[in-house]
């Protein structure tokens, strides 16, 4: 059935739609469209609705882009109370436009649908399906960076002692590891500006330190002196957290420092505890 303009204009034929069809490239295959169209309006006016969804199967096996005959398949479909099926023939369509790369059309096809029929599992899959293809379209923004793995750095196990020496206080370290000799330590404050830095002593193969080794550790590769105030001195009494924190350079690097108390202050036996 062809669009007549005088019926348009009386409001007894809807206006066509200018994008209702996108042209095959046999002229013969548009006849046949159009012939089976206007065939299925008078099998539907006549009642014979199979054989008239019989006839629009034909139509869009011939093109099976064709806007008209898809969208007039669907809601012979839908009016027939097939909605699977209709929402089938809505899926289906989005599947042929993806290749031919209209990924425009097909989400205004499948945004169409969805308004026609509501939720389906059929146009779901055919969501998923254009999101596949516009991931496809620009890989890069949704492939993560390849991150280098964390390193983790070691803490330097230092024991120490503590002498008192009027209003200061001389705090004697000793350790490292045959691994990690440092070669300096440092004192900083809570905003991490340095107190103060000494260079550490090394201690050769067998060398004692001043600070008595207890079972299971390890030998002291250097040793090493600072001055601290009471301040310091109290808060590695008490184990309270301090506004304090130790460094020890290894190479280039500052690494925490691992602190065990010896308990020799002042002839006083004191509790081992760890500070970083």
């Amino acid at each position: 059935m062809s669009d007549d303009p005088r019926l348009v204009a009386l409001g007894l034929q809807p206006e066509p739609d200018p994008d209702e069809s996108v042209a095959p490239e046999d002229g013969r295959n548009r006849s046949d469209i159009e012939a089976l169209k206007d065939g299925a309006a008078v099998l539907t006016q006549a009642g014979n609705r199979v054989a008239a969804l019989a006839l629009m199967w034909s139509a869009v096996a011939i093109d099976p882009l064709d806007l008209g005959a898809h969208r007039r398949l669907a809601a012979m479909l839908a009016n027939a109370g097939d909605l699977d099926g209709a929402a089938n023939e809505y899926a289906r369509y989005v599947e042929f436009l993806l290749p031919v790369g209209e990924l425009p059309r097909a989400a205004m096809e499948l945004a169409y649908g969805a308004q026609m029929l509501g939720g389906h599992k059929a146009l779901h899959d055919a969501a998923e399906k254009i999101a596949n293809a516009v991931r496809a379209l620009v890989p890069a923004i949704f492939e993560a960076p390849q991150l280098p793995a964390p390193r983790l750095l070691p803490k330097i196990p230092f024991r120490f002692c503590i002498h008192d020496d009027g209003d200061r206080h001389w705090m004697q370290l000793e350790g490292g590891t045959t691994e990690l000799i440092p070669s300096a330590v440092r004192l900083l404050d809570d905003e991490d500006n340095v107190i103060e830095t000494r260079r550490c002593i090394p201690l050769a193969a067998g060398q004692k330190g001043h600070a008595r080794l207890t079972e299971g550790d390890a030998p002291s590769a250097a040793w090493v002196v600072l001055g601290v105030s009471g301040d310091v001195v109290t808060a590695l009494d008490t184990g309270r957290p301090a506004p304090f924190r130790f460094q020890a350079k290894v190479g280039e690097e500052w690494l925490s420092v691992e602190l065990a108390d010896t308990g020799c202050r002042l002839g006083r036996k004191i509790s081992r505890v760890a500070v970083s």
